[in-house]
């Protein structure tokens, strides 16, 4: 019998299956917006934001430079703020903040070169498709109850 370490992400389910994996924890996501009020999605939505965001710093922590660190500490907190200006006074910000932390991601893929904090290569296409997935049904959740 072997024992794997307890970091070995070998078969951890997000790594194997982005696309799935991604897709499901979109739609969990998401749908709690279904059955909350206006209120509490919105606040809901604000704090996913965030804590989506907040994600990348954990990364540098691990990973990166002090460079990389207060790269991603700042880019951590816009999406934070951007989460408290669309609850607080315009909501259609809540699904342009997703929609532009699915581009930071992008960013992260790095075919572009850029110097930015190393992560997963399947954390890219599954962080994305999370993002563009609540982004969407926020628009059509939010619009359909005349949020925005």
């Amino acid at each position: 019998m072997t024992i794997e370490p307890l970091n070995s992400h070998a078969h951890s389910p997000f790594e194997r299956r982005p696309v799935v994996t991604g897709i499901a924890v979109g739609i969990g996501s998401l749908l709690p917006h279904a059955f909350l009020s206006a209120q509490a999605s919105l606040g809901f939505a604000a704090v996913l934001i965030a804590l989506i965001a907040g994600i990348y710093f954990g990364f540098a922590v691990m990973n990166g430079s002090p460079r990389d660190q207060f790269v991603e500490f700042n880019v951590s907190g816009i999406f934070a703020v951007s989460g408290l200006l669309g609850l607080l006074y315009w909501p259609l910000l809540l699904p342009l903040a997703y929609f532009g932390h699915a581009a930071w991601d992008l960013a992260h893929h790095n075919r572009w070169r850029l110097p930015l904090v190393a992560i997963p290569r399947w954390y890219v296409p599954w962080c994305v498709i999370i993002d563009v997935i609540v982004g969407t049904g926020l628009l059509i959740i939010w619009r359909g109850d005349g949020l925005i």
